[in-house]
C-alpha cells in the first residue's frame, strides 16, 4: 500500500490548485465550465454567483470569449459556442484510438436490430463519460447526452467498466459516496462491490431502473488487446413496461465482442 501523502505536499498541491484558478486562464476555464454544466444561457450574474467572480471581471472574460468564438450572447445571456464544439470534436477520448468513430457502425447496426437506446461509453475517474448515443423515437426518457457524465455505479456501462478496470478507478468509486437516483440505486459500496462480482461470472452488467425509473438496461465490455481490462462499454436501454432487455442479451454481447475485435486490428 503506497504511504499517505505528508500535510506538507497536500497543502502545497491545494496552494498550486488555488493558484491556477486565480489567473485569468483559470478564471477563463472556469466560465467555460459553468455555461457547459447548464442546459439554458446564463446571465452575467448568474456566472458571477456560480464561478465566485466578480461581474465585471466575468464580463471582461466572456467579451473575450465572444471574440474568440468560444461564447455566443443572446440578449443579456450567454451559452457555448460553436468553437467549443470544432475543438471537442477533435478530442480523442480514452484508451482506444478513434473509438466513437470505429465504435459507429456498430452502434448503428445494434440499434436497427433492437430498436432501443444505445450508448457507448469510457470510464472517467469515477464516473462514466457518454462517448455516443443512438436512440428513435418513442425510446425512454433518459438525462443522457454525448459528452455527458454519470457516476459509474449508477449505470449499468459503469459496472460492466468497473468490474475490470485497474484498482485505481475502483477504490475512486468504492471510496466515494453514493447519492440515490431512484429507490433501487446502489446505496454503498459493499453492496456496490457484490453487484461487480455478478459481473465478472457472467460477463454483463444490469441496471434496473437504478438510474432512471421506468428503464432498464443490459451493458457489456469492450476489452483491451492482451483481455485485462475493459476500455469502453456499450450498452442497451429499454422501457421497463412491455420488454425484456434480457432478449437482446445475445445481440448486445455479439456487439461488443466485434468492436473489441476491430479495435484491436487499429
Amino acid at each position: 500500500m503506497p504511504a499517505p501523502e505528508s500535510p506538507r505536499r497536500v497543502h502545497d498541491a491545494a496552494a498550486a490548485a488555488g493558484e491556477v484558478r486565480d489567473t485569468s486562464v483559470g478564471k477563463a476555464l472556469a466560465v467555460l465550465d459553468t455555461l457547459s454544466g447548464s442546459r439554458k444561457s446564463l446571465g452575467v450574474s448568474e456566472i458571477a454567483a456560480r464561478t465566485g467572480m466578480a461581474k465585471s471581471t466575468v464580463h471582461r472574460l466572456l467579451s473575450a470569449m465572444i471574440e474568440h468564438g468560444y461564447v455566443a450572447k443572446e440578449g443579456e445571456r450567454y451559452l457555448l459556442a460553436e468553437r467549443v464544439f470544432e475543438l471537442g470534436s477533435r478530442v480523442q477520448v480514452g484508451a482506444a484510438k478513434d473509438l466513437r468513430e470505429l465504435a459507429s457502425p456498430y452502434l448503428a447496426e445494434l440499434f436497427a436490430l433492437t430498436r432501443q437506446t444505445i450508448h457507448l461509453a469510457i470510464l472517467s475517474g469515477a464516473d462514466i463519460l457518454y462517448i455516443d448515443k443512438v436512440s428513435g423515437l418513442g425510446a425512454p426518457r433518459m438525462d443522457t447526452r454525448i459528452g455527458g457524465r454519470r457516476p459509474a455505479y449508477a449505470t449499468g456501462l459503469g459496472k460492466a467498466l468497473l468490474a475490470f478496470a485497474p484498482s485505481p478507478h475502483l477504490r475512486a468509486v468504492l471510496d466515494g459516496s453514493f447519492k440515490r437516483f431512484t429507490a433501487y440505486t446502489i446505496p454503498d459500496a459493499q453492496r456496490m462491490k457484490l453487484s461487480l462480482v455478478r459481473v465478472r461470472e457472467t460477463g454483463i452488467a444490469t441496471d434496473h431502473e437504478e438510474s432512471f425509473l421506468g428503464v432498464a438496461c443490459l451493458a457489456a465490455p469492450i476489452w483491451a488487446a492482451d483481455h485485462s481490462r475493459a476500455v469502453a462499454a456499450v450498452s442497451l436501454s429499454c422501457p421497463v413496461l412491455g420488454r425484456t432487455p434480457a432478449r437482446y442479451r445475445s445481440v448486445l454481447v455479439d456487439t461488443a465482442q466485434q468492436l473489441s475485435t476491430a479495435l484491436h486490428r487499429t
